[in-house]
């Protein structure tokens, strides 16, 4: 998931960096020079020495300023082929008819209307899958505003209608997507803690499965589990095709009217999509949900995401302690992280999917500002609560200088900067950020999972396989 960066950029460094080892050099070389001179030869070789390792790490520096010119090359030529590409796509005969096609339905299927209802309704029955379709990012107003637990005046249980008209149709009413890369215990702790926590038959849902190319046991774990439940479903990529894709093809699969990604090293806990489903259908304009995501020490890691003056993306409040009252809010940001996301699936696909040209990074961020520009909110769901162990795949951050590249190319004159406004308005000195840097997995990641799952179901971790489904009810 992005992270705040506050790094100054490569190439806008190396300078200061020459003027560094300048500096460096004269104050070792006087030094070196108001030392005793025992032995004027000691003096040569030293000083040849110290010049013959600035030389060295001058070179280094200049080397690491020239690849990060070859990357702003190569990130201006990919824009470059983007653009010819999305040109090539609105000129088509194809984007033509769509249009009009578009406009007709428009006319002719009113929404609201019966036909335009009965058209939905056989466009969710018989369709297994809604193709993507392009479109240009465009201005959006910036709305930032809290939201209440009550939403529009009406309390939860006066939602409750609303909700129940979900559970009618024949179809389960959320597809959940869990794209998985190794790390089979994981996946197994995730699966069975959405069966724990989620009542299937008040909300009825599916679970999707992307699996990555992984190389463990994962093939044979997700093989035992699917056979053995009737809402369970899988997908194996013969190789691992990174975060977007997989949830785009997850998503093709999907049969529920709202889509839900979820990161397999995650655990949810009792009530959370239940909550998400109620912001998102009792709120107006919802266009994506997200939930408040924890650490395992029980530090939070995600309440939303906010951008600094640099219009760089970084989890809010991230490292703090989850009583303060901004984790406890319901409200309105201008992305939050696709770790657990529900949004509608006509309007997953309105949008164009996740975008793939990112790598395992920053694509969440720009799918809500996708949806942003359509007029649609992005609302963080302060009473769902997940846990996340967070970048638990190998080399989870590599491509983030290239993925932040794209984003702002794309966005940034849509961004607005907010990190200091939410500080003002919760009242939060910005000096007192608590940051908690990533961590890279470790074997004993395994044993705080177990842990984890101990303290929030209040029975030891399962051990069995899971060839059988799940007899335990869920904990409400």
């Amino acid at each position: 998931m992005p992270e705040q960066d506050k790094t100054t950029p490569e190439v806008c460094g190396e300078s200061s960096k020459n003027e560094a080892y300048k500096r460096r050099y004269t104050e070792e070389r006087s030094s070196s020079l108001n030392a005793p001179q025992d032995d004027p030869n000691e003096l040569v070789v030293s000083q040849t020495r110290l010049i013959s390792r600035l030389e060295d790490e001058l070179e280094a520096a200049n080397s690491r300023g020239e690849e990060a010119l070859r990357r702003l090359d190569l990130l201006e030529g990919e824009k470059l082929e983007i653009e010819a590409a999305l040109n090539s796509v609105l000129r088509s005969t194809g984007w033509r008819f769509l249009k009009k096609f578009r406009k007709l339905k428009s006319r002719f299927l009113s929404p609201g209307t019966y036909r335009r209802e009965l058209y939905d309704w056989a466009m969710f029955r018989f369709a297994t899958s809604i193709p993507p379709s392009l479109s240009r990012p465009a201005e959006s107003s910036q709305r930032q505003e809290s939201l209440p637990h009550t939403f529009g005046g009406v309390e939860r249980s006066a939602l409750r209608p609303l909700f129940e008209q979900l559970q009618d149709a024949e179809l389960p009413s959320c597809s959940i997507i869990i794209p998985v890369r190794d790390r089979s215990i994981f996946t197994k702790a995730c699966l069975l803690a959405i069966e724990k926590s989620i009542r299937a038959d008040r909300l009825p849902y599916e679970v999707i499965v992307v699996d990555n190319g992984s190389n463990d046991d994962t093939p044979v774990l997700l093989k035992a589990w699917s056979q053995s439940r009737t809402n369970a479903r899988t997908l194996r990529l013969p190789e691992n095709s990174g975060f977007a894709r997989a949830c785009n093809e997850g998503a093709r699969m999907a049969r529920g009217r709202y889509v839900v990604l979820l990161n397999n090293d995650t655990l949810p806990t009792p009530g959370w999509l239940e909550k998400m489903m109620e912001l998102a259908v009792g709120t107006a304009q919802v266009g994506i949900v997200g939930s408040k995501l924890l650490f395992p020490n029980g530090r939070i890691q995600h309440i939303g995401v906010a951008f600094d003056e640099a219009k760089n993306p970084g989890h809010i409040y991230r490292g703090f302690p989850p009583d303060i009252r901004p984790a406890k809010l319901s409200r309105e940001y201008q992305a939050v992280t696709a770790a657990c996301l529900l949004i509608e699936r006509n309007l997953y696909w309105s949008v164009g999917g996740l975008e793939e040209a990112y790598h395992n990074s920053y694509e969440d961020i720009d799918f809500c500002l996708k949806v942003r520009a359509r007029g649609y909110r992005v609302l963080l769901c302060g009473d769902a609560t997940v846990y996340h162990f967070e970048s638990i795949s190998d080399d989870r951050r590599a491509h983030d200088f290239r993925n932040r590249a794209l984003l702002k190319n794309r966005w940034a004159h849509t961004i607005v900067p907010d990190l200091k406004g939410w500080y003002a308005r919760d009242g939060v000195n910005e000096n007192s950020t608590q940051f908690e840097s990533h961590e890279s997995y470790r074997p004993e990641q395994e044993y705080w999972l177990k842990d984890l799952w101990r303290q929030v179901y209040s029975r030891p971790f399962p051990e069995e396989d899971l060839s059988t489904a799940s007899g335990t009810s869920p904990d409400h």
